[in-house]
């Protein structure tokens, strides 16, 4: 009997080729006239929300209902992140709304308030690829990039980091509300 992340393992590079190859089309279509969405963004954290929620059935999953579950969910996203945008840009031009919003929110569960040392810590505690492939995105480089420059496969440099996030994830989740009190 095989655990979840030796299913994930064994069927990711196959998975990630065929979403690439589905979605990427699509989402060069979606993101032409929004400023600030990259296409490839778009598709992976599509695949990212996949491999969360199919990841026990990749073995056992129905293409067409796949195929449809991740153009639905990269849709959905693609307009979340639009509706986003919007907000920001109306908050920037009136600054009222900014400050409602802001005081209308209840404190958030959100990774803002461990501190930069923290950050580090977890950082550094990540084995050696994907602490070097996070840090490479970090600096901003796109999966291709990462893996010319590693000289490895882009569905291994997706690996890595989907990975690295969750290992910071479980590093991080102790000390999330370190300095509320």
């Amino acid at each position: 009997m095989t655990s979840a992340g030796e299913t994930v393992a064994s069927k990711f590079d196959e998975w990630h080729a065929k979403c690439d190859k589905l979605l990427l089309p699509i989402a060069k279509r979606l993101c032409r006239g929004a400023q600030g969405i990259d296409p490839k963004d778009l598709v992976q954290e599509t695949f990212l929300r996949f491999i969360e929620r199919f990841g026990r059935a990749l073995g056992e999953l129905d293409d067409a209902r796949a195929d449809g579950w991740l153009i639905h969910v990269m849709n959905n996203h693609f307009y979340d992140l639009l509706r986003g945008a919007m907000g920001r840009k109306k908050a920037e031009d009136d600054p009222t709304i900014t400050r409602w919003t802001h005081a209308q929110e209840a404190e958030s569960d959100t990774y803002e308030r461990i501190s930069q040392e923290r950050f580090d810590w977890a950082i550094d505690k990540l084995p050696k690829q994907q602490r070097l492939t996070f840090l490479l995105r970090a600096q901003g480089l796109g999966n291709k990039e990462i893996a010319s420059k590693l000289g490895v496969p882009p569905g291994r440099v997706a690996k890595r980091l989907f990975d690295a996030r969750q290992k910071l994830g479980e590093l991080l989740k102790p000390y999330l509300d370190e300095g509320t009190h």
